[in-house]
């Protein structure tokens, strides 16, 4: 479904190219955003698909480096959010 959206970025190129008399330029663009949308997501996809048994085996052999990992990604993104709410209020 996300790739069926057109991201802001295509619709402002598209306007550009539109504007600017080479329309087959936008066109080009935009294909080449939706061949990229759908690579990743298919990429993602296939492989959560192939590798997930080995990877909750993985996991489940070593509970502590789930442990690890999950709260290291929890506190990183904690500070990403704090760092930008510090910025947003600094920035008044």
């Amino acid at each position: 479904m996300a790739g069926l959206i057109p991201c802001p970025l295509t619709l402002f190129v598209m306007s550009f190219a539109m504007l600017r008399g080479v329309p087959g330029a936008g066109i080009l663009f935009a294909i080449t955003m939706m061949l990229g949308v759908a690579l990743t997501l298919s990429s993602v996809a296939a492989l959560s698909i192939l590798l997930r048994e080995r990877l909750v085996h993985f996991f489940e052999s070593r509970p502590f480096l789930f442990d690890l990992i999950s709260r290291g990604i929890e506190g990183v993104a904690g500070l990403i959010l704090a760092g930008v709410a510090v910025w947003q209020v600094a920035a008044r």
